[in-house]
């Protein structure tokens, strides 16, 4: 198995971030069904992107800080690409005006050894810029809604 673990900065602050990482994903995760994402990745103009079939859950927190989320992905079509299973959270940051963003998980590399000498040299690699690319369609999607709502407030004063 190769973990990896990604963390991304999100200019929100850390209920807020919560709050709308939970509006995104709760729905997702009570329906139990897996939803078609494509997880993108452009790697020397090449488009290595892949849809997968995702799934959430929610996930337990032993010191009742954060709300983790289950997370794991299928790719629709096998082939190179594995499976990946782990945990996604929001935590908070060193300011109140942000949080933290954070993957963490593992996946079995295909093709047995050979596809292990690949994740060595590179996939480890692709695997984490792919999670990187992930994390800021989330961290924008969340930084977006909480600009247009902070606009809201303002506007209304």
């Amino acid at each position: 198995m190769t973990e990896i673990e990604i963390r991304r900065q999100v200019a929100c602050p850390y209920t807020r971030a919560k709050e709308l990482l939970r509006d995104r994903l709760q729905p997702l995760a009570q329906a139990g069904t897996s939803i078609a994402q494509r997880l993108s990745l452009t790697l020397r103009d090449r488009d290595l992107g892949k849809e997968v079939e995702m799934q959430f859950a929610v996930a337990h927190d032993p010191m009742h800080f954060d709300e983790p989320w289950e997370i794991s992905w299928q790719p629709e079509v096998g082939g190179l690409y594995p499976s990946f299973r782990g945990s996604l959270s929001i935590r908070a940051s060193d300011t109140y005006e942000s949080a933290r963003l954070e993957l963490h998980g593992s996946y079995e590399p295909p093709l047995g050894a050979v596809g292990k000498a690949f994740d060595s040299v590179l996939g480890k690699r692709i695997a984490e810029a792919t999670g990187e690319r992930f994390l800021d369609e989330i961290a924008s999607a969340i930084e977006s809604q909480h600009r247009a709502e902070e606009a809201e407030k303002a506007a209304g004063r």
